[in-house]
């Protein structure tokens, strides 16, 4: 009986429900969206890694990400790592922030130099770049207006596109593929690696591997991708973890507030409905579960909603370029529904102790 009656006194007040169902949707909307652009923030900045897909990263001593951060090792150290036993094969990576150039148009870019073609990340279209040849992203591609075989610029020296890459571009900047002999060139000469990409032999682990490079060559730092990754992922967290907090914390405002109001009017305009329940025989303990089950559906059809305006989203970005990503975590939604469980019970609360109190013999009295 109880959750037929519950339906239809929501459904006996449909302007009130929806307003309560938009207002816990627009509230968790806010949490989902702003964590999974994050989430996809985050997947953007660790691209060159998780596409290269090295066991161990070796850096500059002290140095543990490759955004906002600079490392030089001299080619030495790279011969170094390749002679550590369990090392199967190095990958020595030159990278500079730069601007690739096509007339007036010009987009940022991490120009990462690879010693073997396709060793970094491999093109999507097109071919891995060769001498005087470049790879770019998609999305740079489309806003300079240029495909394969055109010609850009960067760092001063004119280069043929010869592939694209895809998913590397974010709001600020894109990666970029080049020999490494070319970044070599354009500075002068200069033959340093800023990174060295080790793969492992079968059977030996990241870890130890790290262990092993780190006692075997002075001044670098060698660390799993895992942990390398977590470190990079950390600049953008550390960047947005006050902003998504002070987010988390208006959707949560807003979420309570809405649905506290819609619960308590409803409440309010069925004390009489409440009244001739009890003075028919209704107990307290159900006519609480009556209000819960109201609040409670209100919460999980504002979540439903939710999930569904970040999936449109989602997919309106994708439909408007590559460069943001949304992204969904399984702790981001876990996330979301633990404030709509803490929404839905603190909504409930004033309502409950009103219909717990609520006098059966008010009926009677005019």
């Amino acid at each position: 009986m109880k959750v037929p009656l519950a339906r239809r006194q929501l459904l006996a007040r449909r302007g009130s429900t929806l307003a309560g169902v938009a207002g816990i949707a627009v509230a968790l909307l806010l949490i989902l969206a702003l964590n999974g652009i994050v989430a996809g923030m985050e997947s953007r900045i660790t691209a060159v890694l998780d596409r290269s897909g090295p066991d161990v990263v070796v850096a500059q001593a002290g140095v543990d990400t490759i955004h906002m951060s600079e490392s030089t090792l001299a080619r030495s150290s790279a011969d170094a790592v390749a002679a550590v036993p369990g090392v199967a094969r190095v990958r020595p990576v030159s990278l500079v922030t730069t601007a690739v150039e096509r007339g007036d148009a010009r987009g940022m870019v991490y120009l990462v130099g690879e010693e073997q073609p396709g060793s970094t990340i491999a093109p999507v279209a097109g071919r891995a770049p060769g001498r005087d040849e470049i790879a770019i992203d998609r999305t740079l591609a489309d806003e300079l207006g240029v495909g394969i075989g055109s010609t850009v610029r960067t760092l001063g020296m004119p280069l043929r596109v010869s592939g694209e890459l895809e998913k590397t571009a974010s709001h600020t900047n894109s990666v970029a593929i080049v020999p490494r002999a070319e970044i070599t060139g354009m500075l002068g000469g200069a033959d340093v690696v800023n990174y060295v990409f080790v793969d492992a032999d079968r059977g030996v682990g990241a870890g130890a591997l790290s262990d092993r490079i780190n006692a075997a060559v002075p001044g670098i730092k060698a660390s799993s991708r895992a942990s390398f990754a977590r470190s990079e992922r950390r600049l953008v967290g550390d960047m947005s973890t006050d902003i998504v907090r002070g987010m988390t914390f208006v959707g949560f405002v807003i979420g309570v507030s809405v649905a506290a109001l819609v619960a308590y009017s409803l409440t309010l305009a069925q004390l009489r409905d409440y009244a001739v329940l009890r003075a028919l025989g209704l107990r307290v303990r159900r006519a609480l579960t009556l209000v819960l089950t109201q609040v409670g559906a209100t919460v999980a059809l504002g979540f439903g909603v939710a999930l569904a305006l970040v999936w449109a989203l989602g997919a309106l970005l994708a439909m408007h370029g590559d460069a943001m990503q949304l992204t969904l975590r399984f702790a981001d939604v876990a996330e979301a529904i633990v404030v709509a469980g803490i929404v839905a019970a603190l909504a409930a609360a004033f309502p409950v102790m009103r219909v717990a109190h609520i006098d059966p013999a008010s009926v009677f009295r005019r």
